[in-house]
This record gives C-alpha cells, structure tokens and sequence, in this order.
C-alpha cells in the first residue's frame, strides 16, 4: 500500500487526507485540527516520527504524529543535522550536527503524565550541547551518554556528556568529562557509571576502556580495564554486561558491585558495532566490514555467527552488507537493513530468519543514506528512502508494507513517544564516516 506525506503541505494524501505543515520555527502557532492535550492510556499513543532534511543553511526538521497522520512541527536547523536519535525514555529528539560541532534537542510533546499520555505540541529546547565532533550517542536505561571526538591536530582533546529525559527536561545535562587523548570513541552509560573508550597515543585508535563514576554534578575516575580492546569501535549493554567491539573480538565487562571483571571473547574477525536489548540475553556484534553477524553470550563466554542474509548476495555474487541494524520494541526481532535495500526480520529467540522485505530500490554509495528506526510503544519499524523521497512503515507482525511520499530525501529518522516496558536497548550513534 502507498500513501504520501507532504511536510511542506504542498501534496495531498492518496487518501484525500491533508497533511499540514505549520512551516513554524517556534512552535507557537496552532496547528490543523485538534490532536493536543489528548489523554491516552500508556501505550496508546502512537508516538511521533521526526525527520530531518540537510540543506545547508535552509535545513529543517519536521515532526509527524503518527495517530493523526499529521505534521505537527517544522523548525529550522541551524546547522545541517548528521544524524538523529530517540532520548532514553523517548520524549525527545537528540539532533547531533557533527560537521558543525553542535547538538539541539526537540521535545517531541509526548510525554507520561499520570495514568495517561500527554500530548503537546513539538519545540525545540532553548540550548545546546556544544564540542568538536559529537559522534556516538548510547543510550541505557535511563541514561545517554554522547561521545565528542574531539581533535588532536588543535589540542581539542574527546569528551562525553551524560544526560537523562530529566535533565533535559531541567535544560541542561547531568555532567561533562574531557578525556587525556583526542581519539575517535564512544561512552557507554551503565546506571551511574560511564564505561568510556581510551587511546594510548592522542590521535590513534581506542584501544582500552576508563571507567568513570558520576558524583552530582561531575566524574570520577576509577581507573581502566584491564583487558586491552585495540580498534575499539561500538558499544552495548544487557543488565551487568557491557559488551566492546575490538579488531580481535569483543571485550566483556560484568558490573560485580563495585568493580568490574573484563575479559576477551574471541571472534574471528573485527567487531565494529554492538547490539543489545533488555530482554534478549544475547548481544550482537557486526563485524566490519564484511557485515558478518555474531550473537555473543557474555555469561558463557561465547560469539556464534548468525546467517542473516538467507542466502541474499548483490548484483556481483558477492554477500551483501548491513546498513542498519536494530531491535525492535519488545526484542522478539532484530532487523538488518542491507545495501541491496532489504530488510531482514530475524527472530531473537532463535535467530531463525523470518523474512526479507524488498523495501528500496535503489541504496545509494553517496549522498544521505537510508535510516532505520522502531516505534517503542508498538509492532512498527520505519525506513527512510532519501533516493525515493519516501519513508516505508513495515507491520513487524504482519510483515505488510506501506509507503509514504516525502517531498524531500531524508537524512535522518527517529521515533519519539512513550516507550513500553522496555525501549529498544539504546541507540548507537553510528556516523557518517567510514569506520
């Protein structure tokens, strides 16, 4: 099925339904038809997609409700966005402008309130997270840590920033830590710690883990793992476990009171990206960059590749690759999107391939690349197609396809909303770099 959306509100739906947009920098003035402050009982909210579009100083980001099929907010960026991610309880939009050393936020407007869900109109937040090269977002319970590259020929050393819905909420962050080295890294936030990725020579690769713990407003440091990670790149967590990509598989750290035990999973090739889900007891590991799939079991120690592709290659024979990966809400599949334009649902519980769906046709090597995001109070997932000017919204149940027409190619996707018992376990700012 085919549907079309129009954020300018130039184009009307197939179904003869108007899509507004109000083209309001602020948010302050009212939108078609009367979708605000509307009471929902937890999990009937459908929560809202957010996009954004880079065109240089004319770049925008556009807010769509998905329970009145409307657009509900279209601001102006101050800087091209690089990409876009879910805050951890979903209220807000995490809009990171790597090029331009800048992160803004939205307030998607939907929010707990009570027994019910509250609905507001969408805003951007009054500040901004500023430093060199903001580059992977984690996300873990309550908890997002961003992660600041910095840069080593200026003497601009990393840094992350910790924040929560709350803190956002009170405009700002919980704290800040500047790092000994410039290198190109992550933060991983586990309850009140901040497991962050270290180099041994400023501008060379990760090669180890600093565990940092936070105190009011500012960290501590409680010194680094032992287990050496060289190539360190990608980070996940499930509940005691935080789990590392490194050229020669995959460092493990188990939370035991108030240290840590490390050790080293063997893999047969390099991990770089993690995966992990509250309720899926195994993580995953992309391997780069053949995009090969490993399901790691911290607790035994192990890592069995997964055959996600089922049998799928590209038009040269040769295996295709993933371009995005993702659990949905409830962790019962992980979704690969891969460069030919499928996307692949497997089950977690065996990772028995359930189906690919052919979603674009075609996946360009340049330009915005497609996006891949998961409603968190439902069965949904959405699929950005920037050389279609379309989005795709697959039912996960009934694995049924629509689209959607977008009078502009997307460079970023998130949903926001109220999540369920449990989101998607976090979100990994991958950049817009190769690895």
């Amino acid at each position: 099925m085919k549907r079309y959306f129009s954020p300018t509100g130039a184009a009307l739906l197939a179904a003869s339904v108007l899509l507004a947009a109000c083209n309001n920098d602020t948010g302050s003035t009212e939108l078609p038809g009367d979708h605000h402050d509307h009471d929902h009982e937890h999990g009937e909210a459908a929560g809202r997609l957010v996009f954004t579009h880079a065109d240089g100083a004319n770049s925008r980001v556009y807010v769509h409700d998905l329970e009145s099929g409307q657009t509900v907010g279209d601001f102006a960026l101050v800087h091209p966005a690089t990409g876009v991610y879910t805050s951890p309880e979903g209220r807000y939009a995490v809009i990171v402008q790597r090029d331009n050393d800048q992160v803004e936020f939205l307030d998607s407007g939907i929010y707990p309130h009570g027994d019910h869900v509250h609905e507001d109109e969408p805003a951007l937040l009054g500040f901004t997270l500023n430093g060199v090269a903001p580059t992977h977002y984690r996300s873990n319970g309550e908890y997002a840590a961003l992660y600041f590259d910095g840069d080593n020929g200026a003497g601009q050393m990393s840094s992350f920033q910790l924040f929560s819905d709350e803190s956002l909420a009170d405009g700002g962050v919980l704290a800040s830590q500047t790092l000994d080295t410039a290198h190109h890294g992550v933060a991983e936030p586990l309850d009140g710690l901040v497991l962050a990725s270290h180099a041994s020579t400023s501008g060379g690769s990760a090669d180890g883990v600093t565990v940092f713990e936070l105190h009011g407003d500012h960290f501590h440091g409680e010194g680094e793992l032992a287990t050496a990670c060289p190539g360190l790149h990608g980070a996940a967590t499930h509940g005691a476990y935080s789990v590392f990509g490194c050229q020669d598989g995959v460092l493990v750290a188990e939370l035991h009171g108030d240290h840590f035990h490390d050790a080293k999973v063997a893999v047969p090739e390099r991990i770089a990206t993690v995966l992990g889900h509250p309720d899926v007891e195994t993580l995953i590991g992309v391997s780069y960059p053949d995009g090969n799939l490993y399901a790691i079991d911290p607790e035994a120690g192990t890592a069995t590749q997964v055959d996600w592709r089922d049998g799928a290659v590209d038009g040269g024979g040769d295996p295709v690759t993933p371009k995005a990966q993702a659990f949905d809400a409830h962790g019962e599949h992980l979704l690969v999107l891969d460069s030919e334009g499928s996307l692949h649902v497997l089950e977690t519980s065996d990772w028995s391939h359930r189906a690919a769906l052919a979603l674009l046709s075609t996946v360009p090597s340049a330009g915005p690349a497609p996006a891949l995001a998961v409603s968190g109070a439902g069965d949904q997932a959405y699929v950005s197609d920037p050389a279609a000017q379309a989005l795709h919204i697959i039912d996960l149940e009934a694995l049924s396809v629509e689209t959607e027409d977008l009078d502009f190619a997307p460079t970023g996707l998130a949903w926001t909303g109220v999540v369920g018992d449990h989101d998607h376990g976090g979100e990994d700012g991958e950049h817009d770099h190769e690895h």
